[in-house]
């Protein structure tokens, strides 16, 4: 049973203890202080269902129009998209303003204004034949969710602003060919601040996964030379940002999220470095002409100097000096691979030598295999079983990578699947050692 639902059944049965006597009025007051107030969870049920209503029923009446467009006369079709938006944003802010029950479904009308508001967009072009550029339109459509988002506010307006943003950015830079710099930017200040104040992780998520698309897109557009060294910068700034989060308690509930999208893009960049000819690809001396470029320089230093900032952030507390009873006890070793893997990438692509190929791959390869042997040795060591887990999943991930090209011999790769499989055999022995030290424990708590 959760906390939230502990304390709920506490206050609960407070008041059935003081109907039979059991306590005083003021005794069950004392208990209660000792525990927080129970906080109002959101009808996510319905929320989601009735958000799915909305967008299934916004499809539904958009093909509808569509099969009889041509027949309906030019008045009558703009009356009918300004008429149906005013009402349903009319409608839906009523019932919303009404709260209890009736707010989640007035949220879902809204949506369903919203949906009719991106169709509109489109719908009013073509009846007086605008020629525009059409991602314009996807832009129109996220910032009037943004700001109804903001209005409400609505977490279900967040995630269709999100959504059609991140489509705004993607279609500039992969259909066209032409780098939105400001869509990344407008996702994090616009739906990231949202998050960050409705204190929701998984609109967070939804932001944090828009702004990886969009960085893809831009990147595309830009230099694709680029792509890991700026994906890697900002993955291990995510990171940094979560463990600052976690200590000062700014949005607790985000650190998962951002230790998710920073460690996930870390280790997926860091493995495509691992081989060679990517790394000769992405950070050799060919690809030097393009740091003239105002722009290119940006993507390229910016993430370095943002995840080597928050870093410095997070080693703060370890400066010379500092008590160390003030000290986090957060500190780990594979935590002090992460900026020296970017500083690493960065030196290695101004200097020009990636092409040097295996040396420097090989370098990769080690960091790789460092972080996998962190992780399992503190699960063995504490007896978790994730960090094992994951630890054998990215050894067991570089040693098929390193078998299709490195390991030509079939007798070395022998060699090296029996090393692996000791390794992996000693670890589930340590393990369930370790299990066995903590659980007598966890009993006794």
């Amino acid at each position: 049973m959760k906390l939230s639902e502990q304390v709920r059944w506490l206050w609960t049965q407070s008041d059935a203890w003081v109907e039979q006597g059991l306590i005083s009025q003021d005794q069950a007051q004392r208990i209660r202080g000792l525990y927080p107030a129970p906080k109002a969870t959101l009808p996510w049920g319905m929320i989601i269902f009735s958000s799915l209503g909305a967008i299934t029923a916004g499809l539904g009446v958009i093909l509808l129009l569509a099969y009889n467009w041509q027949a309906i006369p030019k008045f009558a079709k703009l009356a009918i998209i300004l008429g149906s938006l005013a009402g349903l944003h009319a409608s839906g802010l009523w019932l919303w303003t009404r709260g209890d029950g009736r707010r989640p479904v007035g949220e879902a009308v809204c949506l369903f204004g919203t949906m009719l508001f991106g169709a509109g967009i489109w719908l009013v072009a073509q009846i007086y034949h605008i020629d525009e550029h059409y991602p314009n339109g996807f832009l129109i459509w996220g910032l009037g969710a943004l700001a109804l988002a903001w209005a409400m506010p609505s977490l279900a307006q967040g995630f269709l602003a999100a959504a059609v943003l991140c489509a705004w950015g993607c279609t500039e830079g992969w259909g066209f060919n032409h780098a939105l710099h400001v869509a990344p930017l407008l996702l994090l200040a616009g739906v990231g601040s949202l998050a960050w104040k409705q204190r929701s992780p998984l609109l967070l998520g939804v932001v944090l996964a828009a702004f990886a698309l969009n960085l893809l897109a831009n990147i595309s557009a830009v230099s694709e030379h680029l792509l890991l060294r700026t994906l890697l910068g900002f993955a291990v700034l995510f990171v940094a940002v979560g463990l600052l989060n976690q200590r000062r308690g700014w949005f607790s509930e985000s650190v998962p999220v951002w230790n998710f999208f920073g460690w996930f893009g870390f280790l997926v960049c860091l493995y495509l470095l691992t081989f060679p000819d990517i790394t000769s690809h992405l950070l050799g001396s060919s690809h030097t002409e393009f740091r003239s470029e105002p722009v290119q320089a940006v993507y390229e230093w910016l993430p370095v100097v943002l995840a080597l900032g928050a870093w410095g952030a997070v080693a703060w507390p370890w400066r010379p000096g500092t008590p160390s009873a003030t000290r986090p006890q957060d500190c780990r070793f594979e935590y002090v691979l992460l900026p020296l893997t970017v500083i690493l990438a960065q030196v290695l692509a101004v200097a020009g030598l990636g092409g040097v190929k295996w040396e420097v791959a090989g370098v990769f390869n080690l960091v790789f295999l460092a972080v996998a042997a962190a992780w399992m040795a503190r699960g063995c060591r504490e007896g978790e079983l994730r960090p094992t887990v994951l630890g054998s999943l990215l050894l067991a991930a570089l040693t098929a990578a390193r078998y299709f090209d490195l390991f030509e011999s079939l007798a070395l790769r022998g060699v090296i699947f029996l090393t692996v499989g000791g390794l992996l055999f000693a670890e589930g022995i340590l393990f369930r050692r370790a299990r066995q030290r903590v659980q007598p424990k966890e009993v006794s708590l």
